[in-house]
């Protein structure tokens, strides 16, 4: 999902998993939500699946899912399907990936925010994770990348965008595609699509 500033493709994506991963259809389903370090996910990942909960749930939110900010680890209580966050900083950070298990189910969907950040390899690390038979016929693999648009160059466009697969989803979307958009930076970014 590559987009501007602003396009919503964070919290659309944040929304999506929320509300698949407390579905009893999607039971076995989990999350791994990585970033190029780590540590930045706290602010950014977590916090967009945190208000996605809210969000839906509002002050009711604990009845459904439980947040570990300790240990970054959010959990639905209706499925036991399960989020948790990693980076791909260094070698041993990358090792780790390789090793992911979950108490129930599977690891079946990834979400790479600031896809660019990673390298070519660290994603084809990520999508080896991706295996095996899933036992519950709702259940598919899944490795989405968010993104805002950094160079014609980069690896992300060469693989993804310019190879031609039924396997490959690709999305483009600016601020105009976010309907929930407040007014003052519909402005601001009109401002500057005119200068």
């Amino acid at each position: 999902l590559k987009g501007s500033a602003g396009s919503g493709k964070s919290v659309d994506i944040a929304t999506d998993y929320i509300i698949k991963l407390q579905d009893k259809a999607y039971q076995g389903a989990n999350l791994l939500v990585v970033r190029k370090a780590e540590s930045s996910n706290r602010y950014s990942t977590f916090a967009e699946l945190q208000s996605a909960i809210m969000r839906i749930h509002g002050n009711s939110w604990d009845r459904f899912w439980k947040i570990n900010t300790s240990h970054l680890m959010i959990q639905s209580r209706v499925t036991g399907n399960s989020i948790i966050f990693r980076g791909a900083n260094d070698q041993k950070q990358r090792e780790k990936l390789k090793s992911i298990q979950f108490p129930r189910g599977k690891l079946t969907w990834i979400w790479v925010e600031e896809g660019t950040e990673l390298q070519e390899s660290d994603v084809d690390i990520l999508d080896d994770r991706l295996r095996g038979e899933l036992i519950n016929p709702n259940l598919y693999y899944q490795m989405t990348l968010t993104f805002n648009p950094v160079s014609a160059l980069h690896w992300i466009k060469r693989k993804y965008f310019d190879y031609v697969s039924s396997d490959i989803f690709t999305h483009h979307s600016t601020y105009l595609d976010n309907i929930f958009i407040d007014e003052a930076y519909h402005r601001l970014m009109m401002m500057r699509t005119e200068q």
